[in-house]
């Protein structure tokens, strides 16, 4: 008999409370259920949750705040709708955390990492067309397109879920070195 797996966890930031508010209440016109609106900076794998633990509390000990802007909305053509990331910074957080993990987990590492918050998946239902989503999105969040909403990450977040089909839910913070 195989061995079971192990649940996946991954490392990422979350926005301003009001701005997770208004995506939830967004997503929740559409009946679209994901995780909580973050910015992922080290991908989903199947590593023991203490692992990720020690590799996110070891770069949060020597990584300071970082400076997030958040713009408009874009898609990877029909597969995802999401907000755009300006933030330098977060490749380097990136990169700090495949270097303490000693992998680059899934497809979207280093070279191709590309920071976004995820608004929209199109894998999971929708009551509008992706069609009708996009258009959606672009209307209910024009205004960061012209005031584009700057914040500072001061915490790496590690999300995880117990089983397939789950949603990922918060399991731990680490605040982010302040000096």
């Amino acid at each position: 008999m195989p061995a079971p797996s192990l649940p996946p966890f991954f490392v990422g930031i979350t926005p301003p409370p009001e701005l997770t508010a208004r995506v939830l209440a967004w997503q929740a016109k559409l009946e679209h259920v994901i995780t909580v609106p973050h910015v992922t900076l080290l991908a989903p794998a199947a590593l023991p949750q203490k692992r990720w633990q020690s590799v996110a509390a070891a770069v949060a000990e020597r990584q300071t705040a970082a400076p997030v802007t958040l713009g408009r909305v874009d898609f990877f053509g029909s597969r995802v709708i999401f907000l755009s990331v300006d933030a330098p910074a977060l490749h380097e957080l990136h990169r700090n955390l495949v270097s303490e993990l000693g992998q680059a987990p899934g497809d979207f590492a280093l070279e191709n990492y590309h920071p976004h918050l995820t608004l929209a998946l199109e894998w999971r239902s929708l009551n509008v067309t992706w069609k009708q989503a996009i258009e959606s999105a672009q209307q209910e969040f024009s205004d960061l397109e012209t005031q584009p909403l700057a914040f500072t990450a001061s915490q790496l977040v590690l999300f995880g879920k117990d089983r397939a089909g789950q949603s990922y839910t918060e399991r731990q913070r680490f605040d982010l070195n302040l000096t």
